[in-house]
């Protein structure tokens, strides 16, 4: 696909969990060239660098006008980059979608909200001829799939990353790891199942909180097996959603049903010890988290990866060795330390199988 140039909003939100959706496609995206982020509470810094200590060429700046420049003459996209709670559009941001269809672009939003559907939005974009393209808006139920037990005519190894927390890392941390196969040599796939993978260009794609119950593990093992006739990759990555024990999202019961992984990757933050927006609730023992993946999938979770949010990079090594030590597993920092180690895991299972026809 040829990248959209591109506007991502994130207004008082670049410092915090609810800004994900931005920071995601500060950080990878091929859907879009993002050009610049709204934020005028750290306008004047570089994206790359106010994420993750590197330049990414974005620039941060006060309003959309600024960020306007930026853009071509006309047309191009305006992307909502917020995760608030409930999934709804602060009024700040709906002033700013306004402003975007007055000057011309599509605006895509990944919100429960939909805009397409919105009294003032949806013939104010009818006016100026752009589109509004809702992200999580349910797909006919005539679309949806129900699960046919399947999954095993798959031969790609199947690895799924699952997360101790909501907004841990899972998505960065598949894209991260597709990315480190694909630059040693083999074919894989990342399977996005929130919006954000989607915006950033996830080429086989579900939004799983758009679905109706019955449908959650039939799209779950289309996606897969579509992946797999369509691309033949040596390997699926399949991003995780919420985290199993977490009481507002829970989530990866059904990923681990319908996907059957070779593999489980269980992220975690060190540095966080309440559930992310939950501060009178306490993160589970990782102990009980593992012990809960194992006994629903019938598989051991192969390896730990580390989000290092909030550590230093001496901390964040303490923090591995701790859990390796501790959980008798491999504990990765992909950001710092890269994929390798969980690539040999990969590899291993590779060697067990037949050749891919």
């Amino acid at each position: 696909m040829t990248p959209i140039p591109a506007i991502v909003y994130c207004a008082t939100c670049m410092d915090s969990t609810r800004g994900k959706t931005a920071h995601g496609l500060i950080r990878f995206t091929e859907r879009f060239d993002v050009r610049a982020v709204v934020d005028p509470v750290y306008a004047g810094q570089d994206a790359g660098s106010f994420l993750d200590g590197s330049p990414a060429g974005i620039p941060i700046v006060a309003s959309l006008a600024d960020a306007r420049e930026r853009m071509p003459s006309s047309g191009g996209a305006f992307v909502v980059g917020l995760a608030t709670d409930g999934g709804v559009l602060p009024d700040h941001a709906r002033s700013a979608v306004r402003e975007a269809i007055e000057d011309g672009m599509d605006v895509y939003c990944g919100l429960h909200v939909f805009l397409s559907e919105d009294p003032v939005f949806a013939p104010l974009a009818a006016r100026h001829g752009v589109q509004l393209v809702d992200v999580r808006k349910p797909p006919p139920r005539s679309e949806l799939h129900f699960y046919e037990g399947r999954i095993d005519e798959v031969k790609a190894v199947r690895v799924l990353v699952l997360g101790t927390d909501s907004a841990s890392g899972k998505r960065t941390t598949a894209w991260v790891l597709r990315n480190a196969l694909r630059g040693k040599g083999y074919t894989a796939e990342m399977i996005g199942t929130g919006q954000t993978a989607w915006l950033q260009g996830a080429r086989f794609s579900i939004r799983l909180d758009t679905l109706v119950n019955d449908f959650v593990a039939g799209e779950i093992e289309h996606v897969v097996r579509t992946a797999w006739k369509e691309a033949r990759p040596d390997v699926v990555v399949v991003e995780g959603q919420g985290a199993l024990l977490h009481p507002a999202y829970p989530g990866g019961l059904e990923l681990v049903a319908a996907v059957r992984p070779d593999l489980i990757l269980l992220q975690d933050v060190p540095a966080r010890k309440t559930f992310d927006g939950f501060p009178d609730l306490p993160m589970p023992p990782m102990q009980r988290q593992i012990d809960a993946l194992e006994l629903l999938s019938d598989r051991r979770v192969s390896a730990l990866t580390i989000n290092p949010k909030g550590l230093s990079e001496a901390e964040a090594l303490r923090a591995c060795a701790r859990y390796e030590s501790q959980f008798g597993r491999p504990a990765v920092d992909v950001f710092r330390e890269g994929a390798g180690r969980i690539i040999d895991l990969i590899a291993s299972h590779l060697r067990t199988r037949s050749p891919i026809a």
